[in-house]
């Protein structure tokens, strides 16, 4: 039987066939629904670029085209050429059981290879809005709080680093400053804005005799790590952004220190990588974090 490709009505009537398929599978609600409109985006090409084709004669090299045609053309990333082309292979198995085909065509393409995604990231002005909303809320705890933000960007330590800091670890200049920073004592420095704000912050520090830990609470106990990432969550909150956390800094820094110095090396020292490896995935494209309308 051969089923041309370009009618509407055959477009309905085999998709609707190919969704009780999907949904007899056991498959789950979306990714039937992924499926179905991923079919209907090769129906349209394979129709367009074969003029009426019938199904039976769709080849493996069809199948490789519209791969090229979503990548090339259309500019659609791996991850969803793959999707694509895992619901062509799906329709095909589902073809070859109705006797609409003899074999599947689409289980010889090959799925391209999917690079991991870069670490998500803020953009300048995100940062600027992150730091705005900082200066505008809690004066009571302002100076901290912005010090604190301040430090993660500039120096990409991990929390549990920032929360162990002592006040001997710190030492600040008229232009410039250094942290010690790990149990590796690795040394990491500071430009002007984040020594100024750390200053801000070190007039207001709480008295507290024989605590050397640098950030403290109002109650002058040394502040804790859940401590850092809620605060980090609710000013990123109030500035209209959506999945920041201290790890989300750490990759700002990162893409930042990269894109500023070219040195891989350099910065996974600075940022305490044992590998090359890690530091490289901050070469990838930034991946940024979601502003709320």
């Amino acid at each position: 039987m051969r089923v041309p490709m370009v009618a509407e009505a055959v477009d309905d009537e085999l998709l609707a066939r190919f969704g009780e398929y999907l949904r007899a599978s056991a498959l789950a609600p979306r990714t039937v629904a992924n499926y179905l409109a991923d079919m209907r985006t090769f129906v349209r090409w394979f129709a367009a670029a074969n003029g009426g084709t019938a199904l039976s004669d769709l080849t493996a090299e069809d199948v490789e085209e519209f791969c090229r045609y979503m990548g090339n053309d259309e500019g659609w990333v791996p991850s969803t050429v793959n999707r694509r082309l895992q619901a062509v292979r799906k329709f095909c198995s589902f073809a070859v059981e109705m006797g609409l085909m003899e074999d599947n065509p689409a289980a010889k393409v090959k799925l391209l290879g999917v690079r991991p995604a870069a670490p998500r990231s803020l953009a300048p002005h995100e940062v600027e809005r992150l730091l705005g909303a900082v200066r505008g809320k809690r004066p009571d705890l302002v100076k901290r709080d912005y010090a604190i933000i301040r430090l993660l960007l500039a120096t990409g330590i991990k929390v549990g680093e920032l929360v162990d800091l002592r006040l001997s670890d710190l030492h600040l200049g008229e232009e410039g400053g250094q942290l010690r920073v790990g149990s590796d004592r690795r040394c990491i420095p500071l430009d002007a804005a984040t020594c100024a704000a750390l200053r801000d912050y070190l007039r207001v520090r709480p008295p507290s005799p024989g605590v050397e830990n640098l950030f403290l609470s109002q109650e002058g106990a040394p502040i804790s790590s859940r401590t850092v990432q809620r605060l980090v969550s609710a000013y990123a909150e109030e500035a209209g952004l959506e999945g920041v956390s201290p790890r989300v800094l750490r990759h700002t820094c990162a893409k930042s220190m990269l894109k500023e110095t070219g040195d891989l090396a350099a910065v996974a020292r600075l940022l305490g990588h044992r590998s090359l490896e890690t530091t490289a995935k901050y070469l990838e494209g930034r991946g940024e974090v979601s502003p709320r309308p």
